[in-house]
């Protein structure tokens, strides 16, 4: 009766909690917009989403909530399990989200890939297409024991097979070359993709000892962590690769002046976002140019996150005109025409699931 009780008195003050003092909607921890208040209606409360969408509201707006989802988490892990919230603990102690395809997704992603090639073909250049693996593509061998790779290499027979000439970027396996709580490659990673990429276009690629590393970071919990919801997991490190003039280069987002100066954003690295340090995150459309007399050639980047980071590395070589189709309804075979070289350079993460705009 005691026990019934205390849990009666906790639910009862969990609910006035709720009805009165709701966490905020933006999670810090977990990067994300949480659920929001359910509006009324007889016919929402007649057909039950009404009551699922508040059993929803209530699970992630409940006071506490951070502490819980860690309580979880551990339990989980004391149970012996090598996986919470579908993220995967590796044996090395990093996290991987584990991934599913979305084949609608995918195929609709790679003929709009197809139809952009056949717009820079038209407009009398080469679309380079260079794709990033999934971090649990790319770390198989910290996997768990007993996890099942049978179907991973099955998207990337697919791309291999659609567009043939794309530039898989699988080299990049090493530990260094990845943060061990996000999905994203470290500044190492990007540099190997950079070398690879320039490499494609033409480019000599500069050398490691062309540029100077700067620790910028030492608390980063990046994606994977915040969807665990672990409470101890060590922190990532981020590092710039800087070099002489970077700090000069002019960055636009969406037609204004960007709020920082140079390539890197420092006020991100005080948000959970870290990784938004490169350029201040995702925009629509991103310039970088070295002011209104830049000459040098135009290099269209087609892009996502992953893009983020090595762009820093091509501005030395392009002036950038950056479109992510995720965060803009422009028409990207209009800049097509202005650009000397066109990239896409993207993760197979977003081309097997987030489904990119008809614009591209």
């Amino acid at each position: 009766m005691v026990l019934l009780f205390f849990a009666g008195t906790l639910l009862f003050c969990g609910g006035l909690s709720l009805l009165f003092f709701p966490t905020a909607r933006f999670s810090e921890a977990e990067n994300r917009l949480l659920a929001e208040k359910p509006q009324f209606s007889m016919a929402a409360l007649r057909d039950g989403s009404y009551t699922a969408a508040w059993e929803h509201y209530a699970a992630e707006r409940m006071v506490g909530r951070r502490l819980m989802r860690g309580v979880h988490a551990a339990t989980e892990v004391a149970l012996g399990k090598c996986e919470v919230s579908n993220v995967l603990l590796c044996r090395d102690g990093s996290l991987t989200k584990r991934l599913t395809v979305n084949e609608r997704i995918y195929q609709k992603n790679l003929n709009a890939i197809s139809a952009l090639s056949a717009a820079a073909e038209k407009n009398g250049s080469t679309l380079t297409v260079a794709i990033a693996p999934r971090r649990i593509d790319a770390r198989t061998d910290v996997l768990p024991y007993l996890y099942r790779q049978s179907k991973s290499n099955v998207p990337y027979r697919k791309l291999s097979e659609k567009l043939p000439q794309t530039l898989l970027l699988d080299h990049i396996t090493e530990d260094a070359q990845w943060y061990r709580t996000d999905h994203h490659w470290s500044t190492a990673g990007a540099f190997a993709a950079y070398r690879a990429i320039a490499t494609r276009l033409g480019l000599t690629p500069y050398r490691e000892t062309d540029f100077s590393r700067e620790a910028v970071s030492s608390s980063f919990w990046g994606t994977t962590d915040a969807a665990a919801g672990l409470l101890n997991v060590a922190p990532d490190k981020i590092e710039l690769w800087r070099y002489t003039g970077d700090e000069a280069l002019l960055v636009t987002k969406d037609g204004n002046p960007a709020t920082f100066t140079g390539l890197y954003d420092f006020s991100r690295l005080l948000t959970r976002d870290g990784y938004a340090v490169f350029l201040g995150g995702n925009d629509g459309v991103t310039e970088i140019t070295m002011g209104e007399n830049d000459t040098r050639p135009t290099l269209l980047v087609i892009k996502d996150s992953f893009a983020n980071s090595v762009i820093p590395f091509l501005a030395r070589h392009y002036r950038i005109i950056a479109v992510d189709p995720r965060y803009t309804t422009v028409n990207v075979s209009d800049y097509i025409k202005e650009a000397d070289r066109t990239l896409l350079l993207c993760g197979m993460q977003t081309l097997t699931e987030v489904a990119m705009r008809e614009n591209i």
